[in-house]
Parts: C-alpha cells; structure tokens; sequence
C-alpha cells in the first residue's frame, strides 16, 4: 500500500468530506456561494500521518481529532487569519491539540490550504528531546496557539508544501530511504515551529475567558438553530432562549463565520437538503425534500441552492 494518497472533491459533497483527517469524522457545510473544489492528500508514515486539504470556499469544519493522538494543524495558506475555537489564526501558526480536543474552524474567503499532523505524544516528544534536547511543552487537556518566528513559520510551510509535492510526484512509487527523510522533514519542521513558540506562559483550553464565553454562545447558538430548522428563522426567540442581544448575536456570528445568524440558518437548512437530495435514490423528491427543511416555496429554494452549490437540486437528486 502506498504511503501517499490524493483525492479530489468536485462539488461540496459534505460526506466525502468527513474523513479528511485520519480516523476522525469532521462535519463541513459550505459558507459561501460558487463552485467548490477540494484536493485532499494524506501521507502516512509509521509512526504517524499529514493530512492536507486545499479548498476553494470557505466552509465550516466542527469535529474531533483522534483519540491518542497529538494534533499539529495550521493554515498552509490563507488570505486573511482563520478562526478557530473563538480566536484568530494567522498563516503558518501552529494549533497544539491534545489527545480528542475539539476544533471548529473557518477560513476567510478565497483559497485555503490546510494541514494536520497526528503523531502520539511519547513518539513527539521522544524526536523533540532528539532535536532540540528538550521535550515540548504539549497541553494536557485542550490546546493552545503560537506565533512562530517568521523563519520557523516560513520553514514549516514551505516544509509541508515540499513534502507533498515529491510525495505527488512519486506517484505512490516510496522507496524507503526517501520515505524516512520526508518523515525526518516534516517532523523537524514541525518540531521547530512548535518548540520556538511554546516559551511564553501556556494558554490552556480555549484561552481567555471571553473567547470561552464567546464560543459557548455561539455553540450554544448552533444547538439551537439546529433544533429549529423546519421552522422560518426567529432572532426574538433566539435572543430569548441564549439570553443574549440580538445585535450581540449577530457580531458574534459574524467572526464566527462571516454571517450573520438568519443567513447561517438558511444555510444550515439548504446544507442538509444537499445532502438528503444525495441520498434520496428515488425515495424522494425535490419538492418533498424542500418542504422537509423549511422551504415552502420552490422557485425560490432552487434560486438559492443553486446560488450556493451551483447547481439546480434536480441536478443533484440525479446524480
């Protein structure tokens, strides 16, 4: 089996898209409106894996890493810093992520590249004291973000990127002396990156207390609206129920996702009909499906589903 694989999502196809990380399932659901196109490439190694997905839209990514496994994710690249669990993340900043921590990210518009790095904690450490005669300081719970020195970041990118392209190259054809000194590569670059940052005063969990409290309200938010989703969007009742203003509310929304609150709604409902209009084969229609989520008149669900997928919802029921 080749240690490198690579795989193109044409479409937003929010289930092939759950695995892109290694034994882990993260939901997506698309922010903004155009044609998606995502190339994901993982490499795996023997003691651990690089996933890495370069995306053309925006979306909203919500899941778990794996169990026993430390994870080092950054934005290869991006436009404008990305917000991740209530706080911004600048390019080539590396997120330290203890065993099962949480992550809900979105990128700003325009292109996005990714990667994560799964490595267990003792095979981490056991290279970093190797490296740099010392282990890391890694979270024990939760995680924490640092800006690496310009150079570290710079090496860490062009690290990754270098990887993957001989990988590509190969085309799964690995001799083994290259394959250890790409695992050599990427683990310095990693180790660096992470050791020239973890100095300063550890940030445990999600930071400060307003990002906590942040982050739990629009979570709290998310629960809710979820619950709601057959029905026309409500900001009173909302407000209500989270104890929040609505002007709070939509600032909140806004950093979280570039949306306000209704428009995540509305999103959220024309999500899920993609998705039941893929699996549907013949048990239902565009009509039944639309209705289903909340969306009572047709022309004007299909003018919005194909402003966002770009294509009509009788084009994905036939596909």
């Amino acid at each position: 089996m080749s240690p490198y694989s690579r795989f193109v999502v044409d479409g937003f196809d929010a289930d092939a898209l759950l695995g892109v990380v290694r034994d882990t399932r993260f939901e997506q659901r698309l922010l903004a409106s155009g044609h998606f196109r995502a190339c994901v490439q993982r490499l795996v190694f023997p003691e651990f894996s690089l996933d890495s997905g370069a995306y053309t839209l925006p979306i909203f990514a919500s899941g778990s890493f794996s169990q026993g496994m430390v994870a080092l994710a950054l934005a290869v690249t991006c436009e404008q810093p990305m917000w991740a669990n209530g706080r911004w993340i600048a390019q080539g900043q590396v997120m330290v992520f203890a065993e099962d921590s949480e992550l809900n990210v979105r990128p700003s518009p325009g292109g996005w590249q990714w990667a994560v790095m799964l490595i267990p904690r003792e095979v981490l450490q056991r290279e970093s004291v190797r490296r740099l005669g010392r282990e890391l300081r890694l979270p024990r719970t939760g995680w924490y973000s640092r800006a690496a020195a310009p150079r570290d970041a710079r090496n860490l990118r062009e690290g990754v990127f270098a990887v993957l392209q001989e990988a590509a190259e190969s085309q799964g054809v690995v001799l083994p002396d290259q394959l250890r000194e790409q695992a050599h590569t990427l683990l310095g670059v990693f180790i660096d990156a992470v050791g020239a940052a973890d100095g300063g005063p550890e940030r445990r969990g999600l930071g400060s207390g307003t990002e906590r409290r942040r982050d739990a309200i629009v979570r709290q938010a998310e629960a809710y609206l979820k619950s709601q989703l057959e029905s026309p969007y409500d900001s009173r009742a909302l407000s209500r129920y989270l104890g929040v203003g609505e002007r709070q509310l939509e600032r909140l929304f806004r950093d979280a996702y570039g949306h306000g609150p209704c428009h995540w709604h509305q999103l959220a409902r024309l999500n899920l009909a993609r998705s039941a209009l893929r699996h549907a084969k013949g048990r239902g229609g565009v009509t039944e499906i639309a209705t289903r989520y909340g969306f009572a008149h047709l022309g004007r669900f299909s003018v919005m589903y194909r402003d966002v997928f770009g294509e009509s919802p009788r084009d994905t029921l036939r596909t």
